[in-house]
């Protein structure tokens, strides 16, 4: 169980939360620890909520003071969404949920409709939940880890063939009319096309994407630097000449200054979101003649795909991806070097 030194540490976090963001809260964090270092902390009174119902209030304020900020937005939503739906579900007190409760809870989640892939991911949220309340000493067991993962049918890869990023290409074309003249005529819509090139060569995430800025790029050797959130890391990707070229013709053709590297096509020109990355990926594939679903992380799919295809070993393109948990021996001991990374880029992936 939790010391009184940890619980007088969570209640001032779970206190000061409103008041404080992510990083304040987490240097708030360090301080406290530090400063009781030396100090014991008596217990005077109880310091749980009196009642059970009011425990779970206390523990989801505690990890979103203590736990969330070390994770992405988007991954503590999920987190808080997903351990909300479950204690309405349940109907009791996190610390006296049973591996039956959370069996139950799964089978009842599958029956809605679910399928294998998205039940596990319920599951594996749950479990990390619990895995956190254990490490915080809240309860002594994560009753999760003895459920079995729910079987699921494993899908070919879905990526893009050769001739389905040719028709994204042509795709990119969109019909205009001259006014003088009263013309059609089909012109390149230049981001559109530098967006699906550099999707295709950097095989970044999309929000890897938004962050990008245009100083970012080392034009001589085709290097961006950026940052992962997922993996918390920073990583080289590449520009092969063909993306290097549409990018260059893109940036030349803006008028506005914002160092964004994609932004919205009309005035006042903003950097594109995630939001919006998806939505101009969406248009391209309507004026195409594919019939498919095309979204960004296809194109990381792609490039994956065509790496593995042409040999290239499997640790090299985890490394390129940015993948957290890559081949443990290769990752630990056996040393890959930026150099060697972008040279694996430029045999195995490069257009």
């Amino acid at each position: 169980m939790r010391t009184q030194k940890e619980i007088f540490r969570d209640d001032v976090l779970t206190a000061m939360k409103p008041y404080l963001d992510a990083m304040a809260m987490d240097m708030l964090n360090h301080v406290i620890v530090q400063a009781l270092f030396k100090v014991d902390v008596i217990e005077m009174g109880e310091t749980l909520p009196a009642t059970r119902e009011n425990t779970n209030e206390y523990i989801m304020e505690l990890f979103e003071a203590k736990k969330a900020p070390k994770l992405s937005k988007q991954t503590a939503e999920y987190y808080t969404r997903t351990m909300k739906n479950f204690i309405t579900f349940v109907g009791k007190s996190l610390l006296d949920v049973t591996d039956m409760d959370i069996e139950y809870y799964l089978n009842q989640y599958a029956k809605k409709g679910n399928k294998p892939v998205t039940v596990n991911n319920e599951r594996r949220i749950i479990s990390a939940f619990f895995t956190w309340m254990r490490k915080t000493h809240l309860v002594q067991d994560n009753p999760a880890e003895s459920i079995e993962k729910y079987a699921e049918v494993e899908k070919p890869i879905d990526h893009l063939e050769d001739w389905e990023m040719e028709a994204l290409r042509d795709a990119c074309k969109v019909r205009v009319v001259n006014k003088v003249t009263h013309i059609e005529e089909y012109r390149e819509s230049l981001r559109d096309r530098a967006l699906i090139e550099f999707l295709r060569s950097t095989a970044v995430r999309i929000g890897e994407c938004v962050s990008v800025n245009v100083q970012d790029i080392d034009w001589n050797t085709g290097d961006i630097l950026v940052y992962g959130q997922k993996g918390r890391a920073y990583r080289t990707v590449c520009l092969d000449d063909a993306a290097k070229f549409h990018l260059k013709k893109y940036i030349d053709s803006r008028k506005d200054d914002n160092p964004a590297l994609f932004v919205s096509v009309k005035a006042p020109y903003k950097r594109m979101e995630r939001s919006g990355l998806r939505a101009a990926i969406k248009v391209v594939a309507g004026r195409s003649i594919l019939v498919r679903n095309i979204y960004p992380h296809l194109f990381r799919k792609t490039t994956a795909t065509n790496m593995a295809r042409r040999g290239c070993p499997g640790e090299l393109i985890s490394l390129y991806l940015g993948h957290k948990n890559g081949n443990v021996t290769n990752k630990h001991y056996a040393y890959r070097s930026p150099q060697q990374v972008k040279s694996a880029f430029l045999q195995y992936a490069a257009a």
